[in-house]
């Protein structure tokens, strides 16, 4: 194997050049396409894997009371895709009660809202913004499988629509592709490898590398990830306590660990052919009704949906929408980012042949160079005068392949896919009294993978 790894190989990289501070914030500033280089594509900020009240559980079990829906629930959803900086929030709600709603209800419209039109049919909802902007968002559903934009209902009344989204099997597969879904799987972490071979083999396009349900139920951290259960709920005094002073929203820095069951599990499937993989937010607003001291509820929607989110490529040009969604979707066009450590700039990672051609990630690509561009925070990105530390990491099928930033030469067939580390020294100022026991190497960014033939 030839490796040739330039530009501050194996070293930490400082994100900024010069001391600056730059106040936290509970939203996000929408994506500065002028801080991105892409290839020329456009970064979508997304969220996949989202509960409104069309969900039986959503919305502390009561999302539909006395038959219509929680008010204030969907209320703080509208309000929370806006804050976060949104260009998709794909809804992916369980088929008790969404099976039961006519297709057009999925998406919420409301006055001031716009549809997304596809071949005259509504297949989605533009959500107005205060700042004017807009977020599409597209209905799906969650169960045993997790279609992403469905386009219509399976066919069948409410029951028989039920009891096919609970299934898994080749005619439930064929039914939800028919609906131009794109067919991904949630809570990675439970299944095992021959299934999820054998559903990758009748169609399946994507996966969770990472759920937040699964970061903090005891029963799944102990079962599933290898975790104690518990300990989280200790660990994240400093930002629930009154007397504290650390930031609410950064307790997701105490909580956060690589789900490695999950991405074992993605490293296998993109092992055999395409397997998308993502980060499922799977907000419910109802799991800690707490309100902390910046006097929202622990679990709300907007900071659940602050802590992370799935970029996806745009090719260059395309507005979004349902198809170009899709097709970034289906090729793999994304990356995983933890933004509650900032929102990254100029960062990229692309493989070029012996004949200079570009390809992205999430592609089949002959052997050439891969080329990774370590992230700097965004302009907006809330930091302290210290700046953090930002590695890259290269994986050829799930192992160490290459450390640092810069150029290596691939010429081995395998799946390479680049992980940034941060440790996060400029949140510091947000951390509380003792800010150093929050302050360590983490996943900042993961890449979905090329696959070198």
């Amino acid at each position: 194997m030839l490796l040739l790894a330039l530009a501050c190989a194996k070293a930490p990289e400082p994100v900024d050049t010069a001391p600056q501070t730059v106040p936290f914030s509970r939203t996000l500033a929408r994506i500065d396409l002028s801080e991105q280089d892409l290839g020329g594509h456009r970064p979508a900020r997304s969220i996949l894997h989202l509960h409104s009240p069309w969900s039986h559980d959503a919305c502390d079990g009561d999302p539909l009371p006395d038959g219509a829906p929680n008010a204030s629930c969907l209320a703080d959803l509208r309000a929370a895709i806006c804050d976060v900086g949104l260009d998709l929030a794909s809804l992916t709600d369980h088929p008790a009660h969404a099976a039961a709603q006519p297709y057009d209800t999925l998406s919420w419209a409301a006055e001031g809202d716009a549809p997304e039109l596809l071949n005259g049919v509504a297949v989605g909802n533009h959500v107005a913004c205060p700042d004017g902007s807009s977020v599409l968002v597209l209905p799906g559903i969650e169960d045993t499988l997790m279609p992403l934009g469905l386009r219509q209902h399976v066919d069948g009344d409410a029951a028989a629509r039920e009891a096919l989204y609970n299934r898994r099997d080749d005619e439930a597969i064929l039914a939800m592709q028919a609906t131009g879904a794109v067919l991904t799987l949630a809570h990675t972490e439970q299944e095992a490898l021959g299934e999820l071979s054998r559903l990758q083999d009748a169609g399946l396009v994507g996966l969770e590398a990472f759920n937040l349900h699964a970061m903090v139920d005891p029963n799944l951290r102990e079962d599933f990830l290898g975790l104690d259960g518990l300990t989280w709920l200790s660990d994240i005094a400093d930002f629930t306590n009154p007397d504290g002073t650390a930031e609410p929203d950064l307790l997701f820095l105490a909580i956060v660990q690589e789900q490695a069951p999950s991405v074992l599990a993605w490293d296998s499937l993109s092992a055999r052919g395409p397997a998308f993989g993502f980060a499922g937010t799977d907000a419910h607003q109802n799991v800690l009704p707490l309100t902390l001291r910046d006097g929202e509820r622990g679990d709300s929607y907007r900071r659940m949906m602050r802590w992370f989110s799935n970029w996806l490529l745009l090719s260059p040009g395309e507005a979004v929408s349902a198809e170009a969604i899709e097709a970034a979707q289906r090729a793999g066009r994304s990356y995983i980012v933890f933004e509650a450590f900032g929102t990254p700039a100029d960062f990229d990672v692309a493989l070029y042949d012996t004949a200079g051609a570009r390809y992205e990630i999430g592609a089949d690509a002959p052997p050439g160079e891969l080329r990774v561009r370590c992230p700097t925070l965004a302009a907006r990105s809330p930091r302290g005068p210290t700046p953090p530390e930002v590695s890259a990491r290269v994986l050829r099928d799930g192992q160490p392949f290459a450390e640092g930033c810069g150029a290596h030469t691939v010429t081995e067939p395998g799946v390479y896919r680049v992980v940034f580390d941060i440790t996060p020294h400029h949140l510091s100022p947000f951390l509380g009294e003792d800010p150093d026991k929050h302050v360590h190497e983490a996943v900042w960014i993961y890449a979905n993978p090329h696959r070198v033939r």
